[in-house]
């Protein structure tokens, strides 16, 4: 027992000590005096329960703040190390502390943007699920916005660069991501105040009823029992409770105090993808526009000529047909059009599967409009320069997204 509390209570005497050099008498220093008394009356249980107690609260406390460094570290991993600079046209790797405002990157099919900026010139679709949490690509052209940590996922752009390292998103999130580590619930507050006053109050208690009835063992009993393991515990306990609780459900709580805040909650804002929504796109539309062909033959097609194409959506394309247990074959001749679409040779005949511009006959772009305004990504498919279909994709709702926004309104929250 005594090895038990030399052992548990080391740490809790270093921090009263570090605490007792800036003037702060915290409950640390009220464990570390009970245990010590609890020795010297020979209450060795009593030591090692105390000091136990008070180790135990502090490691489920740190087990609460690693949940969020893990979500710091995540971010962290994001941020690009280096970037393709343009210097007197030749492009150089450099890293990105080296970078400055105006300078021109380059950054090519499937590399990590480095750099908040504006397109300078080319196009291609990005994968802004880091900053934005969408889950479809954005187009991006000359004059557009992109940010860094997010993926080029199709074509190349040269970015003029406008804020870097510290200055970019990505940056701003992870030091707000950090500043949430150092929130702490109200009641973890009201324990640190308290034992401003709590831990003199019961020294000088014990103190007095020592000097009063001159018994020395009644004194340590006093600071034995005034010692608030109990309290020091739950707290913590409480809190990692319910964050590995809500963690199990799927909902990542970054600290006590946006866990004691959930308590009085009565409005949720909900962000869609992901957490309404699959967070991934699924096809969810074919529309026949050439009686000659069925809906069947326009996938396959589309499919057929995706299999040569590395933007996001050709998967969702590509998996549509196969669910739909169409044979896919890989095609061998194709070519990307950046901010288009893809031709593709199949069995002989061109197959394009993107904007009208990759056709010749100038269709009517009506039902394309009319599904892109109701939140989907809508793609003609044309045969030799002939629109025969639309294929569309979304991100799709899920199962459970109504059952669980009626149980919110069920319980009063809106």
């Amino acid at each position: 027992m005594i090895a038990a509390a030399v052992v548990a209570g080391y740490p809790v005497a270093i921090s009263a000590y570090q605490a007792l050099r800036v003037r702060n008498i915290s409950i640390d220093l009220l464990v570390v005096v009970a245990a010590t008394g609890a020795l010297f009356i020979r209450n060795f249980w009593e030591s090692a329960a105390v000091t136990f107690l008070f180790a135990l609260g502090g490691a489920l406390e740190r087990a609460t703040l690693n949940k969020t460094r893990k979500a710091l570290a995540d971010l962290v991993e994001a941020a690009p190390e280096t970037a393709t600079v343009l210097r007197n046209g030749d492009p150089e790797t450099v890293e990105i502390w080296e970078l400055e405002p105006g300078d021109i990157v380059l950054i090519r099919n499937g590399e990590q943007i480095p750099v908040d900026g504006v397109v300078h010139s080319g196009q291609g679709g990005v994968d802004e699920a880091s900053i934005t949490g969408e889950s479809v690509p954005t187009s991006k052209r000359e004059g557009t916005k992109v940010f860094a940590g997010t993926w080029l996922r199709s074509g190349v752009l040269r970015v003029r660069a406008v804020s870097i390292g510290s200055d970019t998103t990505l940056a701003k999130i992870i030091h707000r991501v950090e500043d949430a580590q150092d929130d702490k619930a109200e009641l973890q507050t009201f324990m640190e105040k308290f034992s401003r006053y709590y831990t003199p109050g019961v020294i000088v208690a014990a103190l007095v009823a020592g000097l009063i009835t001159a018994d020395v063992e009644l004194a340590l009993t006093l600071l034995v029992i005034g010692c608030p393991g109990a309290m020091v515990i739950s707290i913590p306990v409480t809190i990692v409770a319910g964050i590995g609780r809500a963690a199990r459900d799927g909902v990542l709580i970054k600290g006590g105090e946006f866990l004691e805040t959930a308590a009085r909650v009565d409005t949720v804002v909900v962000d869609k993808t992901g957490t309404l929504t699959q967070g991934r796109p699924e096809l969810t539309d074919i529309v026949v526009l050439d009686g000659a062909y069925t809906e069947d033959q326009v996938l396959t097609l589309a499919a057929r000529a995706e299999t040569a194409s590395e933007h996001p959506l050709a998967s969702s394309i590509i998996r549509g047909a196969e669910q739909r247990g169409l044979t896919v074959e890989t095609v061998h001749e194709a070519e990307p059009v950046v901010g288009k679409g893809i031709r593709a040779t199949v069995d002989g005949r061109t197959v394009a599967v993107g904007s009208a511009d990759l056709l010749e006959d100038n269709p009517s772009r009506d039902q394309v409009l009319e599904l892109n305004g109701v939140g989907k990504t809508a793609m003609f498919v044309g045969v030799d320069g002939r629109a025969i279909g639309i294929v569309a994709v979304a991100d799709t709702i899920r199962e459970d997204a109504r059952e669980a926004i009626d149980t919110l309104h069920a319980r009063g929250i809106r």
